[in-house]
This record gives C-alpha cells, sequence and structure tokens, in this order.
C-alpha cells in the first residue's frame, strides 16, 4: 500500500511543510488539506510551484480533502460548490492528483430517505462528470453523524450515482462510529470500489449527535484508542485492496504537538499495520 501523509495529521503547518515533513518521516505520498491548498492558492501559490516542491520531495499527491456540503440544493450554495469543484480538478489535473474526497452533511436531513439518497446522488453525479473532463476522480466518505454514513447506505449512494469516477472512501472510525457497519461487511465488498483508506482510532458515544464533534473522540494514534485497528485492517486487505492509505487525527490536543513527531509516529503506525505480516 501507499503511505500516505493526511493533512489534518499536521494541522497546523501550510501545504508546502507538509509536503517536507511526508519527506522527512518516511511517507510516499500525501493527503492535501483541501483548506491548506486555497489558503496556499489565494496568497500566491500556484499548482505548477506546488508540482515542483512535490517532484523534488518525490511526494506523490494522492488525494484532496475535502469537498463538502456536496448534498446543497440550494441555488447560489450548490452554485458555489460546483464551481469549487471545477476548480479543484483544475489543480488536481495540474499536480498530478488523482482523487478528490467528497462529503454530505446535514443540509438534506428534512427530506425523507429516498429523496435525500436522490437529491445528493443527483448533485454527485454532476460533480463526477466535471471530473471526467479532468481525469479526476471522487471518493465518498459517510461521515458518522450524517445519514448517509453506513457502508450499506454509502453503498446505495454510489448505485445511485452510478459514475465510473466516484467510489468510496473507508474511514474506520467513521464507520466504527456510526455503529452500522462492521469490518466483515467491509471484507466483502470488491476492492475496486475503494479508493482510499483512513486508518484511525478514537472512541465513541451513542449519541449519534455528538459524533459530529469529533475532535473530542479522534485524539489517538491507531492502536491507542477503543477501535479495534487490526480488525478493519484485516478487511480492507481481505479485499485484496493496495492501494492508498493515510492515518487522519482530529484533535486540538495533540496538533499543538510537534508536527514532524506526529507525522513519524503516525507512519510508523501505518507501516505496521499495513505489513504483510500483520495480514
Amino acid at each position: 500500500m501507499l503511505i500516505t501523509l493526511h493533512g489534518n495529521t499536521v494541522q497546523h503547518s501550510n501545504i508546502l511543510t507538509d509536503v517536507h515533513i511526508a519527506s522527512m518521516t518516511g511517507y510516499q505520498g500525501i493527503e492535501i488539506h483541501s483548506g491548506k491548498l486555497l489558503r496556499y492558492l489565494i496568497n500566491g501559490g500556484s499548482a505548477a510551484q506546488l508540482k515542483a516542491v512535490l517532484d523534488q520531495h518525490e511526494i506523490y499527491p494522492a488525494a484532496i480533502d475535502i469537498i463538502g456540503d456536496v448534498e446543497v440544493q440550494e441555488p447560489q450554495r450548490r452554485r458555489e460548490i460546483l464551481d469549487l469543484s471545477r476548480y479543484l480538478c483544475g489543480i488536481a489535473a495540474e499536480i498530478g492528483c488523482p482523487t478528490i474526497q467528497l462529503n454530505a452533511f446535514n443540509a438534506l436531513d428534512h427530506l425523507s430517505w429516498n429523496q435525500l439518497l436522490r437529491e445528493t446522488a443527483d448533485n454527485i453525479a454532476e460533480i463526477a462528470d466535471i471530473g471526467k473532463e479532468y481525469g479526476i476522480r471522487f471518493q465518498y466518505e459517510g461521515a458518522a453523524w450524517t445519514r448517509i454514513c453506513s457502508l450499506s447506505d454509502c453503498l446505495k449512494l454510489l448505485e445511485s450515482v452510478d459514475r465510473p469516477n466516484v467510489g468510496l472512501l473507508v474511514d474506520y472510525w467513521h464507520f466504527w462510529a456510526q455503529g452500522d457497519t462492521t469490518p466483515e461487511q467491509l471484507s466483502r465488498i470488491p476492492a475496486e470500489l475503494i479508493y482510499g483508506v483512513h486508518i484511525c482510532d478514537g472512541t465513541r458515544t451513542d449519541n449519534a449527535e455528538d459524533l459530529k464533534y469529533e475532535n473530542e473522540y479522534r485524539g489517538y494514534f491507531p492502536g491507542e484508542g477503543e477501535l479495534p485497528v487490526d480488525l478493519w485492517t484485516d478487511a480492507v486487505i481481505s479485499t485484496g485492496y493496495d492501494g492508498i492509505v493515510s492515518g487522519e487525527i482530529m484533535s486540538d490536543r495533540l496538533w499543538e504537538y510537534d508536527n514532524i513527531e506526529m507525522a513519524r509516529n503516525m507512519c510508523v503506525k501505518l507501516k505496521e499495520y499495513t505489513s504483510a505480516t500483520h495480514a
């Protein structure tokens, strides 16, 4: 598997520093934090300059994380999401990044399940068609506090979207915390549906509303929380998946630690869990 530094693990550094840290601490790639990318571009950076830094450090731009609110129907906000999607697709193509993460949140919670699924799928299909023009694909993550969050829900969404460039992001914590997905279920899906994997750990609560406060539950390196990381990793490996993996930490406390040590520790953990001997 390709071991990738997630921009959220070193939240308070900028994107060029993320690339440097990844090269220093044993990673092959980087999962680019979209906020850092946009801030870099707004303040005078360019895709060409970023690509040069990535090439210099031999770091692969594995994915951009994230375009959120992809379900929204309010016309102006929907147009903003589509415009952002086109812009990021252009940047991704220029730097050689194949994948962008998509998330739907809570804008359509007032709708019936079938209507929510249909309208979310329609929006994602339109984003996917934009991506096709640039050769970009999309990985959908079901956030634990949203209504499209279990593995079965996400698979229904992919079926409704019906685009060959839309697949699944497997985030251990989101699937585990929402409680309706098991490693056994994950082990039965085709590997080609998985575009990326977040190996992460944490705790959880029975109050689904509270799960949106991720930073209170995800302040752990893999193997240090309550999530059975080994079982989820074995499930991923059993599908035959051999692609991008990153380790995502969401923690105000840990974000104040030394970024280099954070990245190095996470890289060691990722290699331990994805090694052939573990499988």
